[in-house]
């Protein structure tokens, strides 16, 4: 072991930059829902309306008959909640954040379904220094919400609310070539990628989000062009990570 210190190198997020969304879509070759080919990025965000939450952990206490300290306590994981408040209710952002139905790419022309239907969405983050690593959220359920009142004094607005998902997710080296693992061992010693529902990702690396199984020791992934738009997939060789 050795001392470890914190006073250089320090990372503080602040000055969101951009917040993008792609859509899943349900896929019934595979039967699940994997993203889509539409990224939408969301420029009209009410000044520090985004938030993203982490519940408190629930603890299940066996007390200890003689003594004050318990005999153990078992705390779970918690969910991590997003909210941010948009200002744009065109039809593009009522579509991917709110599950609104277009009709023929009419402007002003969407309607909403008569109950909640799922609606899930990768969600990144980025901040002005490029220097600050991206919030990456592969997988959100949301569960957003309009608010058209009081329109004389104030203004209509939707709020994106949702939960963040623990699913499949890793991020490519710089060149794009090879997966890098997350460092969590097992018991034969190597590493795996965890299933999580935040991530921080560099902004010289690429998220990678989870598609499907492929055959062998490959999986597929669908990889994010957050700069124009493009969603495209790439094989993942399990084992060694390199990215085909």
């Amino acid at each position: 072991m050795s001392l470890i210190t914190t006073s250089s190198g320090r990372i503080v997020l602040k000055k969101a930059a951009s917040m993008m969304v792609v859509p899943y879509v349900y896929n019934s070759t595979y039967g699940d829902y994997v993203l889509g080919s539409d990224v939408y990025d969301l420029s009209a965000i009410i000044g520090d309306s985004i938030t993203l939450e982490q519940d408190d952990g629930n603890t299940t206490t066996k007390e200890n008959e003689f003594v004050a300290s318990p005999l153990i306590e078992c705390v779970s994981g918690a969910k991590y909640g997003l909210t941010a408040q948009c200002i744009d209710l065109q039809n593009a952002v009522l579509k991917s954040c709110f599950n609104a139905m277009t009709v023929n790419n009419v402007t002003g022309a969407v309607a909403f379904n008569d109950d909640h239907t799922l609606l899930y969405a990768a969600i990144r983050i980025r901040f002005k220094d490029s220097g600050k690593p991206d919030v990456v959220l592969p997988k959100v359920q949301l569960n957003s919400k309009l608010f058209i009142n009081q329109l004389k004094t104030r203004l209509s607005q939707g709020n994106l609310a949702g939960t963040a998902k623990a699913v499949n997710f890793v991020i490519a080296n710089a060149a794009g070539t090879s997966a890098l693992q997350f460092n969590v061992p097992v018991t034969n010693g190597t590493t795996y990628t965890p299933y999580t529902p935040v991530s921080f990702v560099p902004q010289a690396n690429t998220p990678l989000f989870f598609h499907h199984k492929g055959s062998g020791s490959t999986d597929v992934y669908s990889k994010v062009n957050f700069e124009n738009g493009t969603v495209t997939t790439v094989n993942v060789n399990r084992s060694s990570g390199t990215i085909s």
